[in-house]
């Protein structure tokens, strides 16, 4: 249940710079979106967020925090099964996606997530020709497996980056975006569909909002072949029409029923608390045959 949400929370927008694509080009590339990043500037922050699930029960919440690394941007999440839903299904998943400054380019991705019977964890370097994914799953119960993967399409978004992207665009009314992201271990083709200006109620007052539609369908890793995505039927997200541009809340109908993410808090950061290290190995090797 939570591992859905967060899945979905920050999938939120996305846009790239220009696509380079396998000798076997696949028919969906010419719906994608190309072009640079916007120029609207990047804050540094962290937002909290609660997960509902079925419009009754909140179901967990999730930590969202952007600082400044040198010539990149470090973005990390965090999210967690909480109080009744956690006694049904405990989750927990933390994230880190390392980001260019200049273009906002996903360059590193480690992802961990653990609920009742394995962990997982993820180590994915995003290139220019080609994406290079390492995953490590780890069961309650037996011995840990380890295989690395390669994606022979790139540049790709992952699910930090998309946000960053999102946010520095125009995001018109009727303006749709068409990019291959990879939140975890596999890609995906996702359009976003501007659907309008909407006040949204938040922190005891009415706020100025984008409404985004989502669309999720799935790359097969090696042939590049689409199908459906079944595990999510539809999906709305708010974005605060500011400055700021920030995810307000989420709405999605997925396989477990119907979820929503709210925006908590919303706190800038600044000097020192603006700034983060790079991860100490942002390398993932192919394996050789």
């Amino acid at each position: 249940m939570i591992r859905g949400m967060t899945r979905l929370l920050v999938t939120l927008c996305c846009l790239l710079s220009p696509f380079h694509a396998p000798a076997l080009t696949p028919g969906w590339v010419n719906d994608l979106t190309a072009g640079p990043a916007g120029t609207r500037g990047v804050p540094a922050c962290e937002i909290e967020y609660t997960l509902g699930w079925k419009n009754w029960i909140t179901a967990g919440k999730a930590t969202l925090r952007l600082r400044e690394a040198g010539a990149f941007w470090r973005a990390d999440a965090t999210a967690a099964s909480t109080g009744f839903a956690r006694t049904l299904w405990k989750y927990d998943c933390e994230m880190t996606s390392i980001i260019q400054r200049d273009g906002l380019r996903s360059h590193f991705l480690q992802h961990s997530e653990t609920d009742s019977a394995e962990t997982c964890r993820y180590r994915v370097a995003f290139g220019r020709s080609q994406v290079v994914t390492e995953t490590l799953v780890q069961p309650k119960k037996g011995a840990p497996s380890l295989a690395t993967a390669v994606c022979p399409f790139a540049p790709m978004d992952d699910l930090l980056s998309v946000i960053l992207h999102a946010r520095s665009l125009e995001l018109r009314d009727g303006q749709k975006i068409t990019r291959v992201v990879q939140p975890w271990d596999k890609p995906y083709l996702t359009t976003f569909h501007v659907l309008g200006r909407e006040p949204l109620a938040f922190s005891g007052q009415q706020h100025p909002c984008i409404k985004i539609a989502l669309q999720i369908r799935k790359i097969d890793r090696a042939s590049l072949v689409l199908s459906a995505y079944q595990k999510m039927k539809t999906a709305t997200i708010w974005v605060s029409d500011d400055a700021l541009r920030v995810p307000v809340e989420m709405h999605a109908d997925i396989f477990i029923g119907y979820m929503s993410a709210r925006m908590s808090r919303l706190k800038m950061l600044e000097g020192d608390a603006a700034k983060a290290p790079l991860p100490r190995d942002m390398t993932v090797k192919a394996a050789t045959p």
